[in-house]
């Protein structure tokens, strides 16, 4: 992402893999998106990413304009008409995601939590959804499972 690192960003994690097609769908998307993406008339500096053909980083450098709540609105509508088209299940916030052997694997909250408490879920990196600056998502997005938001699930 071609952005300063105190950007603002979201996450959206899809409950699959994007195949190279909707992989070019959702590129397009975006792109249009961004170009024309403001707020209050005021045009967004924002970029975007798609990590492990799974996950859709849009960010915002909010130094040039800050996004509104109308700006942020809009990039919703976009993912729910991106979730329509492919049913990822983007705006589901009760997904966990992690790496396992290299793989993205996605669980209901309850199930990873349950498996974390049962050690079956073990040696792996979470992927912290939640973070809001590129920096932290730089430094902190994917963390192995004892140092993640996770931890407190350990025994």
């Amino acid at each position: 992402m071609n952005l300063t690192d105190d950007s603002r960003i979201w996450i959206f994690q899809s409950n699959r893999k994007f195949s190279t097609s909707e992989k070019e769908a959702i590129t397009a998307k975006l792109n249009n998106f961004i170009a024309d993406w403001n707020a209050h008339g005021a045009e967004l500096l924002a970029d975007f990413d798609l990590p492990f053909d799974q996950f859709i980083v849009v960010g915002v450098d909010e130094k040039q304009a800050t996004a509104s709540g109308c700006s942020i609105d809009k990039l919703t509508k976009l993912i729910r008409e991106i979730d329509a088209d492919y049913s990822y299940d983007l705006l589901n916030r009760m997904l966990v995601s992690y790496e396992d052997q290299e793989q993205v694997v996605v669980e209901k909250l309850p199930t990873f939590k349950q498996k974390v408490k049962a050690g079956e879920i073990t040696n792996v990196n979470v992927f912290n959804n939640g973070v809001s600056s590129l920096s932290d998502f730089k430094q902190n997005w994917l963390l192995p499972l004892e140092d993640s938001w996770a931890k407190t699930l350990l025994n």
